[in-house]
């Protein structure tokens, strides 16, 4: 391959092409559903009780696409509305089985992501964890961003998440 001087930005491009499309293609496997169903679910397995307003938002989904969206969960028996913080508002939560769907998600992704990492050396690794938190750092400007930034991620695996740690930084937590 004929590559000019400095072609990381076009690796890293390509690179997320294929990291975006193997994660997909696992997760929609493990569930029998992607994209914002998904999302949707790993979201709410971290944030119970929030509204279908700011799960759309996260997602970047418009009024009626979220709707449409809580309707589909809750028709698979994933999600179940209950009284939200005050009498007009409704909290979403995960059912017994929408939080095993979540689980799945979740190990589908990390087996995708873990083969894609298998013919890197330790070191190597070391050196792409290193660049992807000097890398997403910087990257949150609110509450909703960074959720919407992890809305995929497996909270447990990441105890120094870089994106939390820039979001504390910026609001002074």
């Amino acid at each position: 391959m004929n590559l000019p001087p400095d072609a990381s930005p076009n690796l890293l491009g390509a690179l997320a092409l294929l990291v975006g499309s193997r994660m997909r293609s696992s997760v929609s496997a493990s569930v029998g559903a992607g994209g914002a169903l998904a999302e949707a679910l790993v979201v709410l397995k971290d944030q119970p009780g929030v509204t279908a307003e700011w799960l759309g938002q996260v997602l970047g989904l418009t009024q009626p696409g979220v709707a449409h969206l809580v309707r589909r969960l809750r028709e698979q028996g994933w999600v179940e509305r209950r009284p939200g913080a005050d009498a007009r508002s409704r909290a979403l939560h995960l059912t017994t089985e929408g939080t095993a769907a979540a689980a799945r998600i979740l190990h589908a992704r990390q087996e995708a992501l873990t083969a894609l990492l298998a013919p890197l050396t330790s070191e190597q690794r070391r050196h792409l964890e290193d660049i992807a938190r000097t890398l997403l750092h910087d990257e949150v400007t609110d509450d909703r961003s960074l959720a919407h930034l992890c809305r995929l991620c497996d909270r447990a695996r990441c105890p120094r998440c870089p994106v939390h740690a820039g979001f504390c930084e910026l609001t002074g937590d």
